[in-house]
């Protein structure tokens, strides 16, 4: 991310920035709102709002007649020509016309791309929030930071015994393994039918945490009849069986322990088993152990605060205090895995960093793979490292593994098929090919092909006792956070921060008379990021004279309204500066009557 996440701050839910527009990403003309339609009697309705066709910003709904309720509330990263921007959340102006109806939130687990988006969000949906413990926890403290936790209408449930009642829905839970404590599927029961929305998961049979998935309750649902599966998709094109979290302990112990000078190990601060298993391996190894990067010490604050963490008692130093210990004592872990710009790892790398200055003798470890898009900034951190002498270990480097994901292969993905046996299904959180090869797992288990449904944000899956179908689309565009501005940051923004970052910016002032309307100096220019000016004088002078002419022949009737001036200089010079240098640079015309 290229801004400084300070700039965020704190929102007021009452803020009119929080109405924001919303970049509509598909079919806009064919989109046919069913706020219009007469609500179907026994029908389900699913959609999504993010999260497929994608990786990031989960927000699936559920409408059963006049009852909805939503599963995830994420946000995604920005891609890389979306200069500036700070996240991307789902556009949700289809349930701001029906927040009457919603009852309720379900979240599935705490990575920020299931619960990134709520802050956001909320305000403009509101509707109690039910997770179990940990996500509650991590929800709460972002809602705190947002001033939005007062009256939130927050619940912890224990996905192993509580089943509730809102509206027409009845929901349950059942325990998954992932790579977070607390991830759950959620089970949404209807008249017709029971939904299981898996969430995040793989089956691990040895978790960090000793909380297996729940296999029995998984079983029960395939015997009692499943009407509509939807499965994660991520790891859809990996072949057998994940990893599971513990396998990693004994690369990560002989890295620890090994290294002769400071270990510095980059995760995502929501990987709460990769935290413990950091905090056992530098016990074991005699290290002291900082944490650096503010979600991270938030993020350990509330796992140890609710019990999910265990850390021994004078392990834990401040990161202010990394250099009173010998080298070979210290482990520090950090955030930044994915190469973001303002992260703990990017400032050590670039030497910004207040307390930790990288060296030669360092080992920084990335216990962490590549968010699809972040690739380039994660190889920019690295090859960062590498130049001022670090010994990097990152994936694709060896033979050891350091990082496992926490999403199924194709075996698992066939055992959740095969434990529930949907009626219908619907692959979801992943890109297109994902949901496409986790279509061809179904086929290979048995579902009929008219029983699989791949779909894009904004479709609609209708599913009644009899049938099962695609009915139109819903509103699905995006929505740009960038510092305090939610949705004011759209399309025609976006290209213009691309043309200044690679064009320039050349500005052109005119002052007038205020009575004659005629020129009082010659036109001032400045030019930004587009030519050095006093190498290119004869561009100047030539520019300076079309821009007197355009004034001169607008003030001959005299004084006036100088917005058609302004244009024609706009366009005037933009086409004689390209016909000079084939670059056009974002000309601001500036006209100051005196």
């Amino acid at each position: 991310m290229s801004k400084n996440k300070n700039r965020r701050g704190r929102i007021n839910p009452e803020d009119k920035r929080l109405k924001g527009k919303s970049i509509k990403t598909q079919g806009e003309n064919s989109m046919k709102s069913s706020k219009t339609k007469e609500i179907k009697k026994e029908t389900l309705r699913v959609c999504t709002m993010g999260g497929l066709g994608e990786i990031g910003k989960n927000m699936y709904v559920f409408e059963y007649e006049e009852d909805i309720i939503i599963v995830d509330m994420g946000f995604k990263f920005p891609d890389n020509d979306m200069l500036g921007v700070d996240y991307i959340i789902p556009d949700v102006s289809y349930l701001e016309e029906r927040k009457d109806r919603i009852k309720a939130i379900f979240i599935t687990h705490g990575h920020e791309d299931h619960i990134g988006g709520i802050p956001y969000i909320l305000p403009k949906v509101s509707a109690p929030i039910y997770a179990a413990k940990l996500t509650i926890g991590l929800i709460e403290a972002k809602l705190d930071e947002f001033n939005l936790l007062k009256g939130a209408g927050l619940h912890v449930i224990d996905p192993e015994k509580d089943k509730i009642k809102v509206g027409k829905f009845e929901v349950e839970w059942a325990r998954v393994t992932h790579s977070i404590p607390d991830a759950v599927a959620v089970i949404v029961g209807t008249p017709i039918g029971k939904t299981v929305f898996t969430g995040d998961f793989k089956f691990d049979h040895s978790p960090v945490d000793n909380k297996n998935i729940d296999v029995g309750k998984l079983a029960r649902l395939g015997d009692e009849g499943v009407l509509l599966l939807m499965s994660d998709s991520t790891g859809a094109e990996s072949p057998g069986y994940s990893a599971s979290e513990s396998s990693i302990t004994k690369n990560i112990n002989r890295i620890i322990t090994e290294s002769k000078g400071r270990i510095i190990i980059a995760s995502f601060s929501s990987q709460i088993n990769r935290i413990q298993m950091v905090i056992d391996s530098a016990k074991e190894s005699g290290r002291k152990l900082a944490f650096s990067g503010r979600s991270l010490l938030r993020n350990v604050e509330i796992s140890v605060r609710l019990g999910y963490l265990k850390i021994p008692a004078d392990l834990i130093i401040k990161i202010e205090d990394v250099n009173k210990y010998p080298d070979n004592r210290v482990c520090i872990m950090s955030t930044g895995s994915q190469g973001e710009a303002m992260s703990a790892l990017s400032r050590m790398a670039s030497g910004d960093h207040k307390n930790v200055k990288i060296k030669k003798g360092d080992t920084v470890l990335f216990s962490s793979s590549p968010i699809p898009g972040n690739e380039s900034s994660i190889v920019t951190v690295i090859d960062d490292l590498f130049r001022i002498g670090a010994e990097v270990v990152y994936e694709g480097r060896g033979e050891s593994t350091h990082h496992v994901s926490g999403h199924p292969g194709t075996e698992e993905l066939k055992m959740m098929l095969n434990f529930t046996r949907p009626k219908y299904f619907m692959p979801v959180h992943g890109e297109m090919h994902h949901l496409v090869h986790h279509k061809e797992i179904a086929e290979e288990v048995g579902l009929p092909e008219e029983s699989i449904f791949v779909m894009d944000n904004g479709d609609v899956l209708e599913i009644t006792k009899n049938e099962a179908k695609l009915d139109g689309k819903v509103p699905s565009g995006i929505v740009l956070v960038d510092g305090l501005g939610i949705g004011d940051v759209g399309e025609i923004v976006l290209r213009d921060r691309k043309a200044m970052s690679t064009e320039g910016i050349f500005v052109v002032i005119c002052t007038v008379d205020r009575k004659t309307g005629k020129l009082l100096s010659s036109p001032d220019i400045i030019s930004r990021g587009f030519i050095y000016m006093r190498e290119n004088e004869k561009l100047v002078n030539n520019t300076r004279n079309e821009v007197r002419n355009i004034i001169e022949g607008a003030a001959s009737g005299g004084p006036q309204n100088w917005t058609n001036a302004k244009v024609k200089i706009r366009d005037k010079v933009q086409d004689y500066l390209y016909q000079n240098t084939q670059r056009r640079p974002m000309v601001i015309p500036v006209v100051i009557e005196v």
